[in-house]
């Protein structure tokens, strides 16, 4: 082998090394100031991670949540061979945030929480669907990491979209009696 090649395959270990290894580290302790600061925070982190991990650009649009499936879907078998070897919280608590971004900016009225009574303190939920209805993004994507594909974030994003659309029309100026 000649010393080049040496040297670039030392050069690979070491890069791939410190991906994994920043990949792995939890999140340094922050402080924010609001929900809404975390949130912005952790949705462009998992925007970066794709980005870097992944070679996917996350551009906040609905169909986008189909490439986190995927991401996540990777994740998840990541998590298989080796549980440790990936910071399971961040990831989903970052891919959590964005789905829930892609949420809120397309949805009227859609807004982040950081308690609920159902999911308990710090459960994050984006309240969508007209406020009928609370979702737990964070808590789906650590679901499909540690579970892997029957806890599908598409497949819940879109049932709860279709459901709330459903809802949406049924509450049209048409479909409620006149105001005189």
């Amino acid at each position: 082998m000649k010393i080049s090649s040496f040297i670039a395959l030392v050069l690979l270990v070491l890069a791939v090394s410190v991906f994994w290894y920043i990949r792995k580290k939890p999140m340094a302790e922050r402080k924010f100031n609001s929900t809404h600061e975390l949130i912005d925070f952790l949705a462009s982190e998992a925007v970066k991670d794709a980005r870097q991990g992944n070679h996917v650009n996350l551009d906040f649009s609905s169909e986008s949540i189909e490439k986190v499936e995927q991401m996540l879907g990777n994740l998840h078998d990541l998590y298989i061979k080796n549980a440790s070897s990936i910071s399971v919280n961040g990831l989903a608590s970052a891919y959590g945030a964005y789905i829930g971004e892609v949420i809120r900016r397309a949805e009227p009225g859609a807004r982040w929480e950081r308690d609920d009574k159902v999911g308990g303190e710090k459960s994050y939920p984006i309240i969508w669907g007209q406020g009928s209805g609370h979702s737990y993004p964070m808590a789906w994507c650590y679901r499909r990491i540690v579970d892997g594909p029957e806890d599908n974030v598409w497949l819940k994003y879109s049932i709860l979209k279709d459901k709330y659309s459903a809802l949406k029309d049924k509450k049209t100026p048409s479909a409620l009696p006149s105001e005189q």
